[in-house]
């Protein structure tokens, strides 16, 4: 017997709301993902004593190579979440790759060697303090890498 006839736009059968959800979980993750490489996610800060302030430059993560494997990561688990919504829940669970890909990128960005000039730490006692900060980008986009692993694992196991 044949297979009844899809059509476009609708889920296939058998996708249930459950498995559209965690695929719309998917890509709303991914989305945060790719936004998160468009925020700071490091930066040299400089505080003056005397004056009780202080000087932030910061880098964000396309300034360097790991933001833009972040970015495609976010497109890529976004792409997959509207697979996984429209035609099967593996391509749901497949999404666990670029949350994988990511998660590798944020941690290469914070080993990375060659920087070293930017990860000066240095202070003159109560005048001034320049040390290295990790941004607030960063560490969302960890959130989000994370959170985007968690919903795809989620998804690969509810179908075992």
């Amino acid at each position: 017997m044949s297979e009844p006839t899809q059509y476009p736009g609708r889920p296939r059968r058998g996708t249930g709301v459950a498995g559209v959800l965690r695929a719309a979980g998917v890509f709303v993750a991914g989305f945060a993902l790719a936004v998160t490489a468009l925020l700071p996610w490091a930066g040299l800060t400089a505080e003056f004593g005397i004056l009780d302030a202080s000087l932030t430059h910061a880098v964000r993560g396309v300034d360097a190579g790991p933001g833009w494997f972040v970015m495609g990561a976010g497109v890529t688990a976004m792409l997959l979440g509207v697979l996984g919504a429209t035609r099967s829940w593996l391509f749901t669970g497949l999404a666990i790759l670029p949350g994988a890909v990511a998660a590798f990128a944020l941690a290469m960005f914070l080993a990375d060697p060659r920087d070293l000039v930017g990860r000066l730490d240095f202070q003159v006692s109560g005048l001034l303090r320049v040390h290295p900060t990790i941004q607030y980008g960063w560490f969302a986009g960890l959130l989000a890498s994370v959170a985007l692993a968690v919903l795809a694992a989620a998804a690969l196991l509810r179908r075992r």
